[in-house]
């Protein structure tokens, strides 16, 4: 009887401590196969990872990162030197920041990079309107969305609006519970839309909408000018 008192103990130790390995190791395993190593060809520079700031080395700039399953958005820009033929000397090809949007399932690696630019010319063409390709490990092309910095902000500031204006209310209770609710919202509302710049909204709305619903607004216009 002793002698089980004894083991007892020993045995469950043991047990705890396989318990212990075997949650370590299912960790380890789903963080390698949740982990993608993503990675940008030398003449991308990589700013933003999902709205979070990449830091580069002083002498050097980071070229592979660790993501992980779902969506994603990259701020990237071109950059890449070339000979100019005509004043033999060495021309800096810069493309503004733009945005690169894909959706990453179980892909365990990917690389993204330009199109073939061979010369200054091919290099500038791509600096004003970029397009580049993301592969996985087995060379296929994963699906990705380009957009303008500007657009992607512009997105960012309608949907904090949207989300912003969507918010409940919160009131005191009163014998016109009802009345303040109202009041409440409508001023809300009003600050909200006070602060609001009507200009890039107008742009987002105009881009967002469809050749109907542009024909429709221009209708509009022109019955609002015809009024005043």
């Amino acid at each position: 009887m002793s002698d089980i008192t004894t083991r007892t103990p020993l045995l469950n130790a043991k047990l705890v401590t396989y318990l212990i390995a075997s949650v370590l190791l299912c960790s380890i395993l789903t963080f390698k196969v949740s982990a993608t190593t993503l990675t940008l060809a030398d003449n991308l520079i990589l700013r933003d990872v999902d709205d979070k700031a990449v830091e580069h080395g002083f002498l050097s700039k980071k070229q592979t990162f660790n993501i992980t399953q779902g969506e994603h958005t990259l701020v990237v820009k071109y950059k890449d030197v070339f000979e100019d033929l005509d004043f033999a000397e060495e021309r800096l090809v810069t493309s503004d920041y733009f945005v690169v949007k894909f959706t990453l399932d179980e892909q365990q690696t990917l690389f993204l990079s330009t199109s073939n630019i061979r010369d200054l010319a091919a290099a500038e063409r791509f600096a004003n309107a970029p397009e580049v390709i993301l592969l996985d490990e087995k060379k296929q092309e994963v699906v990705l969305v380009l957009e303008t910095l500007s657009d992607y902000k512009l997105a960012k500031q309608v949907t904090k609006v949207i989300t912003t204006l969507s918010e409940p209310v919160v009131t005191t209770q009163s014998n016109n519970t009802a009345i303040n609710v109202t009041t409440n919202e409508q001023v809300f509302n009003n600050k909200v839309i006070e602060n609001l710049n009507a200009v890039p909204m107008l742009k987002y709305w105009w881009q967002k909408a469809s050749n109907t619903e542009k024909s429709s607004f221009i209708d509009f216009i022109k019955k609002t000018k015809s009024l005043e």
